[in-house]
């Protein structure tokens, strides 16, 4: 049977390397979700993504990934606005900037295929009823922004996103210069503190009162902070712990310059699976490949044979972790004749 062609092999040969990102440390998580609250309490206002959204799919509390700084314990709330009900099986991502205020996997960043302050989590799944854990580190600055958290939530409908949710996580001023002036790495940057602040800051705008969260504790022994998300008209789901996490990319048949054709696609899986690919016309299998992928993007390709007649076709992959959970995709493509 033919080998999944790739930079697949870069995936293996880092598997040393990415079973940090895997680890799935608990966090003790601030109190319990209310199962109900009486009134109705404000959405949360929705906020840009911005530009370092990857959708690197690390499903982990521990998002570290051994970056300095003072530690953050993160609790994140999923509420309904008008009921105060826990929402069950939302995912939960957040991401952000270093100490240093630079951002995971971006080339601008020269960070490409670090996955650093990067993960999510599923509410009612691996924390409390309607609310998820972190463990991660106090957010650094770059020039323009105060200092934040990104966070997106998403439910699903089977495997349809029914809400896509994105939102910012700020800390009061007085909080931030305490870290970025107090503590290392921090305080070894110049200037220590960039001059946005809150007040400033174009994103944050008006919404202080419910984006701006409260810590406790101390530089020596790290901060804890919870944030409470209320969203409208998004219902609980059940979700199966451990869950296979995965995602296909683009699809694209690639003709080379002896004429030879192939399937390429890119997929990008949360942890270690077993991957087969078959294109497939009607019953007829057309080409396969499979292979083992570590966790993270992968490029991949189904070579297709010369005898392989122009037309439509299917690509099929499917994924299976070492507990045998399995997600399966299905792409429609068109084959080129022959050149």
């Amino acid at each position: 049977m033919d080998k999944l062609t790739r930079r697949s092999a870069l995936g293996l040969a880092g598997a040393a390397g990415t079973a940090l990102f895997l680890s799935r440390t608990r966090v003790p998580l601030v109190g319990t979700a209310p199962a109900s609250a009486a009134g109705t309490a404000t959405v949360t206002p929705s906020m840009t993504e911005g530009p370092y959204w990857i959708d690197e799919l690390l499903r982990r509390a521990d998002v570290r990934a051994a970056q300095p700084g003072v530690p953050l314990a993160l609790t994140i709330r999923v509420l309904d606005a008008a009921t105060g009900a826990a929402i069950d099986g939302a995912h939960v991502d957040i991401w952000h900037a270093n100490a240093y205020g630079l951002y995971s996997d971006e080339a601008q960043n020269n960070t490409k295929g670090q996955t650093f302050l990067r993960g999510y989590q599923i509410t009612g799944v691996d924390g409390a009823s309607g609310q998820v854990g972190f463990t991660t580190i106090w957010p650094g600055w770059y020039s323009g922004r105060a200092i934040h958290i990104h966070v997106r939530v998403r439910t699903y409908v089977g495997s349809v996103v029914a809400t896509n949710y994105t939102t910012q996580i700020f800390f009061s001023d007085k909080d931030n210069n305490a870290v970025l002036t107090g503590a290392a790495p921090y305080s070894t940057r110049t200037p220590q503190t960039d001059p946005t602040t809150d007040e400033t800051d174009n994103i944050l705008g008006s919404a202080v009162a419910t984006n701006v969260v409260p810590v406790t504790g101390s530089i020596g022994a790290g901060f804890a902070a919870t944030f409470t998300i209320y969203l409208s008209g998004v219902a609980s789901s059940t979700v199966a712990a451990g869950e296979l996490s995965a995602s296909l990319g683009s699809v694209r048949v690639v003709v080379a310059k002896s004429g030879a054709r192939s399937v390429a696609f890119s997929v990008r899986t949360g942890s270690t699976v077993t991957a087969s690919a078959k294109l497939v016309r009607g019953a007829k299998v057309l080409g396969r490949a499979t292979g083992r992928l570590t966790a993270g993007k992968h490029s991949l390709s189904v070579a297709v044979p010369a005898s392989v007649a122009s037309g439509a076709a299917t690509l099929r992959l499917t994924l299976t972790d070492a507990s045998g959970k399995v997600k399966a995709f299905n792409q429609a493509v068109h084959v080129p004749a022959l050149t």
